[in-house]
């Protein structure tokens, strides 16, 4: 488990992996892609499908963790013991010689202690954001992690005044952010001109959230239609990998373009976008496209998030600039007409679509330049003796 550096140099390194939501698995894919250039490795741990293509054996699935909310956890609570324990004993019969943890804080949080007591060298990448909720947990961590790479300029302060030892690597969708196809082939496929303007809708990448913001999301676009019909919009739903409408009704499904595997041609080809809170609003940012952060969770969730999120905004774009850069629509504010109005008001104004932008070129700036994966990769191979 990192204790043999009396090896060959070339020796095969082996990395355990734990990367337990879609964004972490996307990030902890670039990573393990950058360190496989710089030597040989085995890799296994828990994989979404990017980095099961990367090559890292599935000791977990990822899918099998997924996890929506405070209360998601208790349905989770089997598979998620399971999980910890398969890897406990991965890492006695695998020895690997460094455990990368990335976020997915309500798992590794707990299961990196105990890492680190049976030997683990451990380098937690995509910092919890314990700046949001718990800030002891930050002197905690100082306790188990061996190196902390954290993807936020101002994370590196916070974590090094609690006494881990942090770099700052930059943000990972620098790195290779782009649409899947090229405009005039997007427009092809969804059978528009290139007069049409699109509208963004993405609803998140979870079951839960596009439960519980595609109806939302689908009338707000129906009533963008209605009340601009000069404007020719057209509202487009990027549909997360696994998932589908069925539980919309067709009458509403049809009011839009639905699409799978082009969330970033929405992304980048949109006029503006609604965007639930996560990592897609940081994408639709790093793009320049105006956006809406949207959320909505149960009422037990928010009245739990209520008590321990401590944050003015709950959006990237929104933290990362310390001001509003682009409006929340949260819980009861989650309404169609109210978005489709902020949406249509834009639209209809140049000069602010214009302002929106500058203001979201200001956040990509603030996230450094490319080459997060490959200083994040340095960092592993440094811990394993490299």
């Amino acid at each position: 488990m990192g204790d043999d550096l009396s090896r060959p140099a070339d020796r095969e390194r082996r990395l355990l992996v734990v990367a337990g939501e879609p964004s972490g698995d996307a990030h902890a894919a670039r990573l393990v892609r950058a360190l496989k250039r710089t030597g040989s490795w085995r890799m296994r741990g828990v994989a979404g499908h990017l980095l099961r293509a990367a090559g890292v054996e599935p000791v977990v699935r990822q899918e099998e963790l997924a996890v929506i909310g405070f209360s998601g956890i208790l349905a989770k609570l089997p598979a998620l013991m399971r999980a910890r324990g398969k890897l406990l004993a991965e890492l006695k019969s695998f020895r690997p010689d460094v455990v990368l943890l990335v976020d997915y804080p309500g798992f590794n949080l707990r299961l990196g202690p105990q890492l680190k007591a049976r030997g683990a060298r451990v380098l937690y990448y995509i910092a919890p954001q314990v700046w949001a909720w718990h800030a002891e947990r930050a002197k905690e961590m100082a306790r188990w992690v061996d190196r902390l790479a954290v993807v936020f300029p101002f994370e590196e302060t916070i974590f090094r005044q609690a006494g881990v030892r942090t770099t700052f690597v930059g943000h990972p969708l620098l790195d290779d952010l782009a649409p899947e196809v090229d405009e005039a082939k997007f427009r092809s496929e969804l059978g528009v001109t290139s007069a049409a303007t699109l509208v963004g809708l993405l609803p998140g990448s979870r079951r839960g959230e596009l439960e519980a913001h595609a109806r939302v999301l689908l009338e707000a676009g129906r009533l963008l239609r209605a009340q601009h019909p000069a404007r020719g919009i057209v509202p487009v739903l990027a549909l997360a990998p696994g998932l589908s409408l069925d539980h919309v009704p067709s009458t509403l499904r049809a009011t839009a373009k639905v699409v799978s595997d082009r969330t970033h041609c929405v992304q980048a080809y949109s006029a503006c976008c609604a965007v639930a809170s996560g990592t897609a609003t940081l994408e639709t940012a790093i793009f320049g496209t105006p956006l809406a952060i949207v959320y909505r969770v149960g009422r037990l969730n928010h009245a739990i998030a209520r008590r321990v999120i401590t944050l003015e905004h709950i959006g990237l774009p929104n933290i990362i600039a310390g001001r509003e850069v682009a409006p929340e629509f949260l819980q009861d504010a989650l309404d169609p007409a109210r978005l489709a109005s902020v949406l249509g008001s834009w639209l209809g104004n140049p000069a602010a679509l214009e302002r929106r932008r500058a203001d979201l070129a200001m956040v990509r700036e603030k996230l450094g330049g490319p080459g997060a994966s490959a200083r994040a990769a340095e960092l592993v191979r440094e811990l394993a003796g490299s």
